[in-house]
């Protein structure tokens, strides 16, 4: 299990070496990587759900700071890993024929490398965050996702591509400096920079730790007040922009709190914090998504409301029901798959109009397969009854006062083979 872990995090990897080579040879190479890492995961999962007991591989200890790289393969990270390694082998072969040179809107000649290098290096390090089994090899591979989001924001260039990537490079990065650099503070403290520690913390050391992880996360998952980046963010090129919003980036944030609480327990007076920070985010996301016409910025509204909806799961987490946790990795299975899917529908309006501009897009009902993907991800997203938001909303109503369960159950394989 460990074996197929590490291989699917180095094949993933290994598809930067897109960076130096030209169309042709890039798809030759990404797509075999890509799909063979996507296969690992599918084959990990398999083996896990046999046998779901979590494993905890220590690679590297050291004295004064304990464990320091190891792996943890559980209920959680699995699921995780399956949808992100999924989903993003699905918006990848899209872009084989998104970025080439008949696409109205954007042109791509020569770009794909480039393209695929970025978007290899994203992938490998959301793999890798995601097993993570210390806050400072957590801390690295948020970097590493943040840097490889600025690549691809800012691919194309235009001076409004510049100023987005910067600010998507910058403000995760703070919430990585408050909330990662206080961990392994923390961390050193204790001499002990694994996730168990974060159990072990005096309850007045846990409310700060976990209000810290949570500026880091509501950065990276752009909510209420450092929001704006995402919506410019859709300069990138949009298979990029479905793989950030559907299978990384964003979703990465909500996972980040939902290890936090698995591992730490976090003091019940922090949810008070959490919720009105969630108001606020839907408040923003309601006032403002009437007023997109661009498609993707439409999209990129959404985004920010659903995970705050994520959001409302693992607080009610905090509140001591680990079904919150349910709920919430539910919801972000719906998202990633069915908002990537209105984005590579929205990505069609490029390719063959060349606008996103939904006043200027005419003739839709002439071309009913659009209608049927179009529609789907929308019809969901706005919890249509049977599918899988609707699904997720109801969990979440239903949650309070039928959990038995311990939080401390929350971090157990037989807790997370509940959710199938």
């Amino acid at each position: 299990m460990i074996a197929l872990v590490l291989s699917s995090i180095a094949l993933a990897y290994l598809g930067v070496v897109c960076f130096v080579l030209d169309d042709r040879r890039a798809d030759t190479v990404m797509l075999p990587l890509l799909w063979l890492s996507s296969l690992i995961q599918v084959l990990v999962a398999a083996v896990f759900y046999r046998s779901p007991d979590p494993i905890h591989a220590v690679f590297l200890d050291m004295n004064g700071f304990g464990e320091v790289y190891g792996l943890r393969i559980d209920g959680t990270s699995v699921f995780t890993a399956f949808v992100v390694s999924t989903a993003g082998a699905v918006f990848l072969t899209y872009a084989v024929r998104y970025m080439d040179e008949k696409n109205v809107g954007h042109p791509h000649r020569g770009q794909k490398g480039r393209f695929y290098g970025w978007m290899m290096l994203f992938l490998g390090s959301t793999l890798a965050f995601i097993y993570s089994s210390t806050v400072l090899q957590m801390l690295i591979f948020f970097e590493l996702m943040s840097l490889a989001c600025w690549g691809v924001v800012g691919f194309y260039g235009s001076k409004r591509a510049e100023r987005a990537a910067l600010k998507a490079l910058l403000i995760p990065n703070f919430g990585a400096i408050i909330g990662f650099y206080t961990a392994v503070a923390y961390g050193i403290k204790y001499g002990d920079l694994g996730l168990d520690f974060l159990g072990a913390l005096p309850e007045r050391e846990k409310m700060i730790l976990f209000l810290c992880f949570m500026v880091a996360a509501f950065t990276k998952s752009a909510q209420f007040p450092l929001y704006s980046w995402i919506p410019d963010a859709m300069e990138a090129p949009t298979p990029a922009s479905a793989f950030l919003h559907g299978a990384a980036m964003v979703e990465m944030g909500v996972y980040l709190l939902i290890r936090v609480v698995q591992f730490m327990e976090p003091p019940v007076t922090v949810f008070y914090p959490m919720a009105l920070i969630l108001v606020a985010t839907l408040t923003v996301a309601m006032l403002q998504y009437p007023r997109q016409s661009d498609a993707k910025k439409l999209l990129a509204y959404s985004t920010i409301a659903e995970c705050a909806i994520m959001y409302t799961g693992v607080a009610i987490a905090v509140l001591g029901n680990p079904l919150g946790i349910k709920a919430a990795l539910f919801q972000l299975m719906n998202h990633a798959y069915l908002k990537g899917l209105a984005f590579l529908t929205a990505g069609s309006f490029t390719y063959y109009y060349g606008t996103l501009d939904m006043g200027r897009i005419k003739g839709l009902k002439e071309t009913p397969s659009w209608h049927t993907h179009g529609a789907f991800p929308y019809l969901d997203s706005r919890a249509c009854p049977r599918l899988g938001c609707s699904l997720a909303s109801s969990t979440y109503t239903s949650t309070p006062g039928r959990c038995t369960m311990s939080r401390s159950e929350s971090c157990s394989s037989s807790w997370f083979s509940r959710i199938r």
